[in-house]
C-alpha cells in the first residue's frame, strides 16, 4: 500500500456501516433456505469501533449457520458487480485469505436512500480555535438480487481486471470478474446465442443484452430473474437448491474442525460447539487443549475460554483474568468482549466491575457497556442504567446506546430508573425510554401511575410530555380534575415536541 494510504474518517465509517446492513441483508435472505446465520467474525453486522484500541482479529468470513456450518463472506457493493479487495504484495490482504473452497461470497447491493443523503455541517471560530462539523445522514436500502459464488469457482477462473482504488478507499487494490445482471425484476423471454431478452414484470416492457463470448448465459428461456441478479458470467453462481441448509453438523465434523490446519476453520468449531450447546468429553478436551495452547492464536484461544465458562460451567474469572491484565490493550479489549459472549452471571458481575472502575481505560469500560447489552437480561440492564450516573459523559452515552439497543427489554429497569435519587440516573433512564418510542401498554400503566402520586419524579413528567400524544392522551386527560398543573405542564410540551 503507499505510504498515507488511509481512509478517513468518514470513508471508513461508510464503509462500516454499508457491511454491516449488507450482512444483515444477507443474514435475513439465507434465513429462507433454513439457514440460522450468526456472525462468524465478531462486528460483522454491527458498526462498533474502539478507535483508540485497534481490535485484534482472525480474518474470517463474517457469516455462519449454526446449524450445517456455512460460512459466508459478505461483500457489499453500491452496485451490482463481483469485485474484491485484494493485495498481491501481503498474503494475509488477500481476497481469499482464510477461505475454504466451498465457503461462499454473497453480494448484496445496497444503495443510498434518494431522500436520506443530505449532508450539512457548521463552522465556527473562538480566537484562535476553529471548530468544523459535518454530519452526512445516509439510509442504506438493499436492492435487489444477492448473487452467491463458491469461493473454490473464483480461485478456478482469473479475474479479469485490476485497479486500484483513490486514496479516500485506502488506495487498495480491487480485482473483478467481469459479469451481466439483470436490471430490472421479470422473466427471461428469449436467450438467443449470446443474447438475452427479459420482459420487465410491471409493464412487459421488453430489454435485449448482448453477452461477451467469453461469459456463460447462466439463464434459461422463462426463468424468473431479479434486480442485480448475475445473468451471464465467468464464474457460475449458486443456485437456491444448492444453497438449501443441509443437515445439522455432527460432533465428529465439529472435531474434524477444531483440528484443521487452517485457523479459522478452528475458531469456527468452537463458536459453533458454544452456539450448538455441545459438550460431549471429546469436544470439551479438544477445545481446552486449544484455551491452553500458548502458541494458539489470542483469538481462538479467547473463543475457546468462553465456550469453556458458558457451556461447560468453568469460571469466567479463572480463565479471563490473565487476558484482562494482559500488556496488550488489544487483548484485554477482546477478552472483555469475549466476556460478553460467554454472557453467564459470573461475566455480567466481571464486566459491571469493569464498567464502574474509573481507572480502567476507556476502552475496556465501553466494551463492558456494550457487552452488557449483547447480554440483555435484567442485572446487565441495571449494571448500564446505573452508568447513567458515572462521571464520564461519554461513558453514559455509551450506556444510553447499548441500553436502548434493548427495546423493550429494558423497560421496567428503565421505569424503576425514573425514580433514583440521582438525578443523573434518572435523566438518562427518561432520556432511553424517549428514544424507544412507543411504549407497550403495561409499560404505559406503569408510566400513568408514577405520575398519578402525590409527589411523581419530573423526569417522570419529561418523559410523558416526550412521548407521542395518543400513548397517554387518555391518562393525562384525567389529570385535569386531580391535578391541572401536571395536566398543564404535559400538553405544553406535547406542544413543543409537535411545533
Amino acid at each position: 500500500m503507499p505510504p498515507l494510504a488511509f481512509k478517513p474518517d468518514s470513508s471508513f465509517f461508510e464503509k462500516i456501516a454499508l457491511g454491516a446492513v449488507g450482512s444483515r441483508h444477507v443474514a435475513h435472505d439465507l434465513e429462507r433456505l433454513g439457514h440460522q446465520i450468526v456472525e462468524l467474525e465478531r462486528g460483522a453486522m454491527d458498526t462498533k469501533l474502539w478507535k483508540d484500541v485497534k481490535r485484534k482479529r482472525v480474518r474470517i468470513p463474517d457469516l455462519v449457520c449454526k446449524v450445517c456450518g456455512l460460512r459466508v463472506e459478505s461483500r457489499a457493493k453500491k452496485e451490482a458487480e463481483l469485485s474484491m479487495s485484494h493485495s498481491f504484495s501481503a498474503h494475509e490482504r488477500a481476497w481469499d485469505f482464510s477461505m475454504v473452497d466451498t465457503d461462499i461470497v454473497a453480494f448484496p447491493v445496497c444503495t443510498k436512500d434518494k431522500d436520506q443523503g443530505k449532508e450539512w455541517c457548521i463552522g465556527r471560530l473562538n480566537g484562535q480555535t476553529s471548530y468544523w462539523h459535518e454530519r452526512n445522514r445516509i439510509q442504506w436500502q438493499p436492492q435487489g438480487k444477492v448473487n452467491y459464488i463458491r469461493v473454490g469457482q473464483f480461485k478456478a477462473v482469473p479475474h479479469d481486471n485490476a485497479s486500484t482504488k483513490g486514496v479516500t478507499e485506502g488506495s487498495e487494490t480491487s480485482i473483478v470478474w467481469k459479469s451481466r445482471f439483470s436490471r430490472r425484476n421479470g422473466f427471461v423471454e428469449a436467450v438467443s446465442g449470446q443474447k438475452i431478452t427479459i420482459t420487465r414484470a410491471c409493464d412487459g416492457h421488453r430489454h435485449t443484452q448482448a453477452v461477451p463470448p467469453e461469459m456463460k448465459i447462466v439463464v434459461d428461456r422463462g426463468d424468473q430473474v431479479a434486480l442485480n441478479q448475475i445473468i451471464a458470467s465467468r464464474v457460475r453462481p449458486e443456485t437456491d437448491n444448492h444453497l438449501c441448509c443441509s443437515q445439522e453438523l455432527t460432533d465428529c465434523q465439529l472435531l474434524q474442525l477444531l483440528s484443521s490446519r487452517e485457523r479459522t476453520q478452528r475458531f469456527t468449531g468452537v463458536k459453533l460447539a458454544r452456539l450448538r450447546l455441545r459438550r460431549s468429553d471429546s469436544l470439551i478436551r479438544s477445545i481446552a487443549s486449544l484455551e491452553g495452547d500458548q502458541k494458539e492464536d489470542v483469538y481462538i484461544r479467547l473463543e475457546a475460554a468462553a465456550y469453556l465458562v458458558a457451556i461447560c460451567h468453568m469460571r469466567a474469572q479463572d480463565l479471563f483474568i490473565p487476558y484482562l491484565k494482559h500488556c496488550d490493550e488489544q487483548i484485554q479489549l477482546e477478552a472483555v468482549i469475549s466476556l460478553g459472549e460467554a454472557g453467564t452471571q459470573e461475566c455480567v458481575r466481571i464486566l459491571s466491575t469493569i464498567l464502574n472502575d474509573a481507572e480502567r481505560p476507556y476502552f475496556a469500560r465501553s466494551a463492558a457497556a456494550w457487552s452488557l447489552s449483547r447480554i440483555n437480561d435484567y442485572k446487565s440492564c441495571q449494571c448500564l442504567v446505573q452508568a447513567f450516573g458515572d462521571m464520564n459523559p461519554n461513558l453514559r452515552e455509551e450506556a444510553l446506546e447499548g441500553i436502548v439497543s434493548l427495546h423493550s427489554d429494558a423497560v421496567p429497569s428503565l421505569l424503576s430508573g425514573l425514580q433514583e435519587a440521582d438525578p443523573a440516573i434518572a435523566v438518562g433512564c427518561a432520556e432511553a425510554l424517549r428514544q424507544h418510542g412507543a411504549l407497550p401498554a403495561d409499560a404505559i400503566d406503569a408510566l400513568t401511575e408514577q405520575l398519578v402520586r402525590e409527589n411523581p419524579s419530573k423526569w417522570a413528567v419529561w418523559l410523558a410530555g416526550h412521548l407521542p400524544r395518543e400513548c397517554l392522551a387518555g391518562a393525562v386527560a384525567d389529570l385535569q380534575g386531580t391535578g391541572p398543573e401536571l395536566h398543564y405542564a404535559i400538553t405544553v410540551l406535547w406542544s413543543f415536541a409537535e411545533s
